[in-house]
């Protein structure tokens, strides 16, 4: 009988796209199904495999193709309760499998035992790799061919019968994620492609198989919607909402009550297919009313956005300047565009603010030029730079600096005059006259209608209608103006009122009038409700204008309409889907000369505290499932939390600052603005005062800003003061977490015993914590056992931060946890499970647009390349971090530290000086994608984070590890 060390593997022979394996002279193939039922097939014949453990045994082995498993693991994986004498046991039944047909293919070596297989040949793992491909696909009709495919041969239950099999519950668990991401992909593109049948009966499992998860309801109503059903389609989503309250007792997400009213009101951008890609963009609103005439003007705009990087649209007040660039923003394609940004300026005056407005906008890590430059440097680029009049000068600095630094980025500018820089293009609007009169004639005539429920204008007011259209010379504000009041006038009565006038005074006076005599018409009401609203920095809601002005919601809403009736407003939709309201510029002015002082001030003290209340509700949220939502109404609000923040401490009004910032706090460490928050909550924190509830979160979350942005030292002097204040405010959660923080401090600093003595202080007060501060107090013991070399210790800790995260959607600490699990897997030399747990850790932190923390992740990959013999591979993902990084502001030697130098100096060992430097120098030169598709081909061995921890003590089995 051979011993197990003296089988070797067959040499393999290359064949037309497949792997065959020479035994004795002829070449043969073997193919595993797990997908449906468990078979070996060796050429034509198939393996017999009589009973659970051989079946289990040859399907362990198979999932880790060619890979050694440990004859540890392969008992713990397949054995429910192994016999006393199990490892005779598993050799019996690894000889009988060699006796039954696979021979040399099941190979015993040193190190345990494998499968020589291509993982190609394996069905299950050439599903995994099929789906990573066609997610690389750009959208088309031939990657939603190849998702419907995979899709149907993934509809198969992996491993069926052998539900007693340890391993089994992980692999399916997998299987079942994989195949709802890939359902949900599936019906995405279906939908994308105008395919909403196809979306709908993909959809409907998808969403029955996972009945409290919402993104699958999302995409199915939305299906229904545009298939017409849209009865079935609020169906989906009240039996969703029904399920969620009853069975977990918790709201559907604001986003998906915003879809609901969508469908309601059948908001053609929900229930209509568009076609084109997505472009992402931020601040670019949808506006409400349809975009009539300047087809020339567009034309002449998309030819020249084609070879001119600025283009500046000049003209007169209320010509249509933002409306225009509006439109040619939307109307792009990823053929054109990858991101699109969109910055209002009416409100500025200072140089240093232009600066901060943009950089704020394009969620730059600090709010100067350099880190602009570094945030935009990479991809096609539109930044819309609306409404610059005022800031002309500090503008053009900023425009020339970003177009140098820069080679994607293009600019559309908005204003009066042009920037007069050099290879500016200008292109002027001018009021709809002349041939383009029939283009004004068609404006006031579509506003009319909607003025009056759809009706136009009757025979006996036409020539009326006319001639005040001609005589509001072609200006489109002007003219919407002059529509809104026909909802209670006739024709007459409005050019008696409003079209002599402006006739007499010019282009541009015909707006300043038309304002001014639609001003008057107005109700004392409506008038102090429009001069507050001018007030807001920024687009504002309902909600914000009744918090700010003191006013019942209702009467709010019925207000808001009636201005925007009038065409004082303009109405868009955000990106949380919300209508958001907008104040033209030219109404703007017109009020900043009205304005009131005294009442100016009371209306702020009002605006700052619902602001104050705002991001104290929003907070908390940041660390559950509705932290995408939330940040999507603060990334909305940036320009009045700023203002808002700005008052609260210009008034010195402590309790409000600190809860502008504490509830920000972690919206800016996810949006990676690390500096500014920082900032921020430092001021707030130092002004004078009595200690705020909210203060021992700010010193938290001030002691977390301050370690990511190199300072470590503040940040553990953060954590002292968080400490105070939680005890102070007698909070638990707050108090663990900061012991927990220090524990590790003290820990990593040789403290050994006040490290452990704080740290059981932190875990006692868990009891009482909640959900997100357990999280992260496991996230610290998980820290210091790493740092002790205790991996198993640390290993269970980090499982338990990641099942408690996972709970409640706190995806930093998600991402977080198997950050540091997969560090702690490659210093215990487990590289393979290092790569498994992070690559997952990557996607899910881009999904989250968490880009620092997926930077993190991919340097730890990169140094597990060096423990899987792949070195050139673990050069270039580390010379993509520094790229990609830059964009980010993300330092591997201010994050990591030490750990930089070693990773850098394992990946060396494996090469020359030159060679290592070709490499990192090739990784600079990719971007994600490239990244995505190197991690694809690194090889890993499946780690479960959700598994439950091993009990105290327990001591699993290392499966890299020799015997």
């Amino acid at each position: 009988m051979a011993t197990e060390s003296s089988l070797t593997a067959p040499a393999p022979v290359t064949g037309a796209g497949t792997t065959r394996f020479a035994e004795g002279g002829v070449s043969v193939t073997v193919d595993v199904r797990l997908l449906g039922l468990v078979e070996v097939r060796v050429d034509d014949g198939v393996v017999a495999l009589r009973g659970d453990i051989p079946k289990a045994l040859v399907s362990r082995l198979a999932l880790s193709a060619g890979d050694i498993v440990s004859a540890e693991e392969l008992i713990a994986d397949v054995w429910p309760q192994p016999p006393a004498n199990v490892l005779s046991t598993l050799r019996a039944h690894l000889s009988r499998l060699r006796a039954a047909g696979l021979g040399a293919h099941l190979v015993g070596a040193r190190g345990g035992y494998s499968l020589d297989v291509p993982a190609d040949r394996v069905d299950l793992l050439r599903l995994r790799a099929e789906l990573a491909a066609a997610g690389r696909l750009p959208a088309s009709e031939e990657r939603l061919a190849a998702l419907g495919e995979i899709a149907a041969r993934a509809a198969r239950d992996p491993l069926p019968g052998l539900d007693a099999i340890p391993f089994v519950s992980a692999v399916r668990a997998r299987h079942l994620a994989d195949r709802r991401l890939l359902e949900e992909d599936l019906g995405e593109q279906a939908l994308d492609l105008g395919d909403a049948a196809l979306a709908t009966s993909v959809l409907a499992g998808t969403a029955q198989r996972h009945p409290f998860d919402e993104r699958p309801v999302r995409l199915l109503a939305t299906a229904l919607a545009r298939s017409a059903r849209i009865p079935d389609a609020l169906t989906a989503i009240d039996a969703f909402t029904t399920r969620l309250r009853d069975d977990r007792g918790l709201d559907p997400s604001p986003r998906l009550q915003s879809l609901r009213a969508s469908i309601v009101r059948m908001d053609p951008e929900v229930v209509t297919h568009h076609t084109g890609a997505a472009v992402r963009r931020v601040g670019v609103g949808i506006p409400l009313t349809r975009f009539v005439g300047r087809a020339d003007d567009l034309a002449r705009l998309r030819e020249r956005r084609r070879d001119r990087r600025l283009i500046t649209i000049v003209g007169p007040a209320g010509v249509g300047k933002t409306r225009t660039a509006v439109e040619l923003a939307r109307e792009a394609t990823t053929a054109l565009d990858d991101e699109q940004y969109m910055v209002d300026l009416a409100d500025f005056r200072q140089p240093d603010e232009v600066v901060a407005a943009i950089a704020a906008v394009v969620r730059a890590r600090e709010l100067t030029m350099d880190a602009i430059v570094r945030r935009l440097r990479s991809g096609r680029i539109l930044l819309l730079l609306d409404n610059a009049d005022h800031v002309l000068g500090a503008l053009a600095v900023a425009v020339d600096r970003l177009l140098q630094g820069t080679d994607g980025v293009r600019i559309v500018v908005t204003s009066r005059e042009p920037l007069r820089l050099s290879g500016e293009e200008v292109v002027v609007l001018r009021p709809l006259v002349g041939e383009a009169h029939a283009d004004a004639w068609r404006l006031f005539a579509e506003r009319a209608a909607d003025a009056r429920g759809g009706y136009g204008f009757d025979d006996g007011e036409l020539d009326d209608a006319r001639a005040l259209c001609a005589e509001l010379e072609g200006i489109p504000l002007a003219l919407e103006l002059a529509a809104a009041r026909l909802d209670v006038l006739d024709a007459a009565q409005v050019r008696e009122g409003i079209g002599a006038h402006a006739a007499t005074r010019g282009r541009h006076d015909s707006v300043r009038t038309a304002i001014d005599w639609t001003f008057g018409q107005l109700s004392d009401a409506q008038r102090d409700l429009l001069q507050e609203t001018s007030r807001f920095a920024g687009a504002f809601t309902v909600g914000a204008v009744s918090g700010a002005s003191g006013r019942p919601w209702a009467d709010t809403v019925a207000l808001l309409d009636e201005l925007v009736g009038k065409s004082l407003l303009a109405v868009e939709r955000g990106s949380t889907g919300r209508r958001r309201f907008r104040m033209l510029e030219s109404t703007r002015e017109y009020l900043a000369e009205r304005e009131d002082p005294a009442r100016a001030a009371m209306w702020r003290l009002r605006y700052r505290w619902w602001f104050a209340d705002l991001t104290t509700s929003l907070g908390p949220t940041l660390r559950t499932f509705e932290a995408r939502d939330s940040m999507a109404v603060l990334d909305d609000f940036r320009a009045d939390l700023t203002e808002a923040f700005e008052t609260a401490v210009a008034a010195g009004d402590r309790d409000a600052a600190v809860r502008l910032a504490a509830g920000q706090a972690q919206y800016w460490f996810l949006r990676g603005l690390m500096v500014e928050g920082r900032s921020r909550l430092e001021r707030a924190l130092e002004l004078p005062g009595d200690p705020t509830p909210l203060d021992g979160i700010a010193w938290l979350e001030l002691a977390n800003l301050a370690y990511q942005t190199g300072d470590a030292a503040a940040g553990f002097g953060a954590i002292a003061r968080a400490r105070a204040e939680g005890e102070r405010l007698a909070d638990p959660s707050v108090t663990a977490v900061a012991l927990a923080r220090e524990a590790y401090g003290r820990a990593i600093f040789g403290q050994a015993d006040v490290g452990e003595t704080l740290l059981a202080q932190a875990r006692h007060l868990t009891g009482e914590a909640q959900a997100w501060a357990r999280a992260e107090v496991s996230m610290s013991e998980g820290q210091i056992r790493r740092a002790q070399g205790r991996t198993d210790d640390a290993l269970r800790a980090l499982r338990a931060s990641y099942r408690i995260a996972a709970s409640i959607g706190y995806t930093w600490m998600i991402t977080t946890s198997k950050y540091v699990a997969a560090k702690t897997l490659v210093d215990a030399r487990r590289p393979k499970e290092a790569i498994d747990v992070a690559v997952g850790a990557v996607d899910e932190a881009r999904a989250n647009e968490d880009a620092a923390g997926a930077l993190a992740v991919v340097f730890v990959i990169a140094g597990a390349c060096a423990f899987v013999e792949r070195h050139e591979t673990g050069a270039r993902l580390l010379g993509a971090v520094g790229e990609i990084g830059r964009q980010y502001d993300y330092s591997t030697a201010v994050v990591e530290g030490e750990d930089a130098e070693r990773l850098r100096d394992s990946l060396s060992a494996g090469m020359t000086r030159p060679e290592f430097a070709h490499q990192y120098e090739q990784g600079r030169r990719c971007g994600w994608p490239e990244v995505r598709d190197m991690l694809a081909r690194l090889p890993r061995r499946e780690f479960s984070m959700a598994a439950d921890p091993s009990p105290e003590g327990a001591s699993p089995a290392d499966p890299d590890a020799s015997p």
